[in-house]
Parts: structure tokens; sequence; C-alpha cells
């Protein structure tokens, strides 16, 4: 017999398999080396190969690993050990004897073993950990899954046609200055929910109006990864990170300042006439700028203006004699289908003469979209209720307009008022007048 190796033999149980001698590596029951047993058999008598870590620890002993577990985890002897996972074959936590743990992989390739270490317990969660072991543990067998840099041109090239012009710009930026620095080299298949938090809230920190057009295009980058079948369904680490609050708020304009704002639209007509008159359009519809800018004569139809496309898809435009007023000032040009169009015959652009009138009014922070926001208050103020103004806007989800209910407290209280006397004079049985 070669001295390097040593015949095992076991009693034959009657229940048993047929006893079938193996050899065992002398030198692999040294500590640290990994050993196979290439002849062990299931009850079904088909082979199985058995792996330990070197320390006498079968993979077979597998348990679900949560984080508790994991910290509490630390072998009685000392020695380096590995626990193992039974959700996710080959992945564990190995435990060094001084105490330090790291998530690892054992994953064959080319008829070899081969650990890879992922990360310690203190960087990544167990999902996150789990989740990343199952991404190396399928690449044999699903082949390769790109890294973020190689899936996103296809990502931003797929979903092209279901974007609006900004959103594709938008985007595209996000993916170069956001996504791709932090995840570039990254499979798409192995990002998780704690390392995308840390990297929302990193953005968050110092680009606030940033970080949720980041996380908006990570998660919709990580969603067309699973119609793609490059992540499971459902594994979307976005999931349940909820976008941060904006550091400015809604500027609802009061009389007075409403007042200064006309005046200032009334200084400003001389030298920006076309852009005056798109910034009263704004106001007097309560439609978005790109809206109103972007306007055809054609869509203009009488007492509305039907957009085919709108930030939330279809929607049509009321207009009042105010802002019909506006567009029969305008001259319009048969060569130019723009309602409001500069001398070159494009839309025209308004920040000059914007920032022109928000100084004259003494207001230098208002934005064009505060216009917008100012005739929903209005509209709220007056006692429209909130699906009225949801149709004034072309808010798509009513849930969206529930930003200007605050608004109308007063109304709430006097339809509050209202109905507490009729409920009182019932109870002291007076006649109610319907």
């Amino acid at each position: 017999m070669n001295p390097l190796f040593a015949a095992v033999c076991s009693p034959r149980s009657d229940d048993a398999q047929p006893f079938r001698p193996f050899r065992i590596p002398i030198l692999a029951l040294l500590p640290g080396v990994s050993w196979t047993f290439p002849d062990t058999r299931n009850a079904r008598g088909a082979p199985v190969v058995t792996e330990t870590n070197g320390k006498g620890r079968d993979m077979a002993d597998r348990t679900k690993i949560t984080t508790a577990r994991a910290r509490a985890f630390m072998p009685a002897d000392g020695r380096e050990a590995v626990l193992w996972d039974s959700l996710a074959p080959g992945f564990g936590l190995r435990v060094r004897p001084n105490g330090r743990k790291t998530w690892i992989v054992h994953r064959r390739r080319a008829g070899a073993v081969v650990k890879k270490t992922l990360g310690t317990l203190d960087a990544l969660s167990v999902e996150d950990a789990r989740q990343a072991g199952r991404a190396l543990l399928a690449e044999a067998k699903a082949g390769t899954v790109p890294t973020m840099r190689k899936f996103a041109p296809s990502f931003l090239a797929d979903c092209a046609e279901r974007w609006k012009p900004a959103t594709r710009a938008t985007y595209a930026h996000i993916v170069r200055r956001w996504i791709l620095p932090a995840f570039g080299g990254r499979r798409v298949d192995a990002i998780g929910t704690t390392e995308v938090r840390r990297w929302f809230d990193g953005i968050a920190a110092t680009h606030p109006g940033s970080a949720n057009w980041a996380l908006a295009a990570m998660s919709s980058m990580m969603k067309h990864a699973e119609t793609l079948a490059l992540r499971p369904d459902g594994s979307n680490p976005c999931r349940g990170l909820r976008r941060r609050r904006t550091g400015f708020e809604a500027h609802y304009l009061t009389d007075d300042e409403f007042a200064a704002l006309g005046r200032a639209l009334d200084g400003a007509e001389a030298d920006h006439g076309v852009a005056v008159a798109a910034l009263r359009f704004v106001l007097y519809t309560g439609v978005r700028k790109s809206e109103a800018l972007r306007l055809r004569w054609e869509q203009v139809h009488g007492d509305r203006a039907v957009l085919p496309d709108s930030k939330t898809g279809p929607r049509a435009i009321w207009l009042a004699s105010p802002a019909r007023a506006v567009l029969a000032a305008r001259t319009r040009c048969p060569e130019c289908p723009w309602v409001f169009a500069s001398p070159c015959g494009e839309p025209v652009k308004v920040k000059k003469a914007w920032e022109a009138v928000r100084q004259a009014a003494g207001l230098p922070t208002l934005r064009i979209h505060d216009l917008r926001h100012s005739h929903a208050a209005v509209a709220v103020n007056g006692g429209e209720s909130l699906r009225i103004v949801a149709g004034l806007l072309g808010h798509a989800d009513i849930k969206t307009t529930f930003g200007y209910a605050h608004l109308a407290e007063e109304s709430v209280f006097d339809a509050a008022h209202r109905v507490s006397r009729v409920l009182a004079d019932m109870l002291d049985g007076e006649a109610v007048e319907q």
C-alpha cells in the first residue's frame, strides 16, 4: 500500500449499502488541508462529495445563518472554523483564531475548490453577503453575469423609448456620475440592500437633490436586470428605501406678492414679450414650464389644449378667459409650430426674463414651478376639491395632490362646523332643512 494513503473501512450493518472501501490521503488529515470522500454514497447509491474546512467540520452540518447566530458563533476550541449556511450551500462565515469573522464562498472550478472572501461580518449584512455568495456560486452554472459597467449601456438603450428626453438625459448623467463610480466593477446580481443604502445615504448627505434621482435610476436598473433574468425576481436592493426630503419648500404667493409679481411682469414685457406671455400662461393654467414652452398651435382647441404626451401621459389643459387672452395676443407664424416661439423658431427660453421678473418683484428665490403651486393653492383655498385640483394640474395620481391638503384647513373647518351644527340640531329634535 502506498504509505501516503490508508484504507478506511466500516462494519456493514444489515440495512446498509454494500461496503465500498476508500482511501484518504494521510497528509490531508493534517490541520489546514481540505479533503474529500470521492466514493461516499447517499441512500440511493449516488456518489456524494463531502468537504470540510480542514478542522474537521463537515459542510453537511449546515444551519440558516442569521445575524444573531453569526455574531454568537465562536468555536469552543478557539481554532479556525466555518459556519456553513443551509440556504446557500457553499456560503459560510469563517472565524479566525483571533476572532475575525469573514464571509466566504467555496465553489468548484475546473475540478478544484476555489475559496473566495466576500468581506467581514461588520461590512456586509447576512442578506447582502448571502446574495453576493449566491451570485458567485451561480456563475459556474449560468455563465458570467455582467458587471454594472458592462450592463449600463444596454440598460440605457433598452429603456430609452419609454422615457421622456429629459429623463433619458438625466438617467445617463446619473449612471455616469453616481452609479458607475460606486458599483461599476460589481456584478449586477451581487449588489445588496445594505451597500445601496450606504451609497444613497452618502449622496443624500452632500447632494440631497441628486440622491433621489440616483435612487430612482438605480432601482430602474435593478428592475431591468430582473427582467433579463440577471437577478432573481423580487431582489431589487432599492426596495424599501425612501426618498429624501429636498431642501426647498413650495412658495405660495400672498396677495401682496401676486400684486408685486403682476407689476414686474408688466415691466418686463417690453424686453421679454414672448417669455412673459409664457410665464403668465403657466400661472393662469397651472401647467408645468415644459408643457407651456412646448405647446403647439395644433394642440389648441377653443377652451382647451390637448397634449398627446406630458409627464403623466396625455392630458387636457383647460383655458379660462385670461389664458385664452394670452394666446389671442400671440402672432401665429405658419412656418413655426410653437405657441411661445423665439425669433429663431424654437421654443422661447425664459431664464433671463424670469430672473428679471423675480428680482423686480422682490422675490429672488421664487421658482417658476412656484407659479404652479400658487395656482393650486388659490384653487384649494377657493373651495375646490382635491380631485378637481388634480384635474387642473394634470396629476395622474391624486396622492400627489394630497400635498396641497393642508391649504384647505379653513374650508375643512367650515365643513366641520356645518356638519356639527346639523347633528346638534337633530339631537335637539329640530327640523333640518335639506
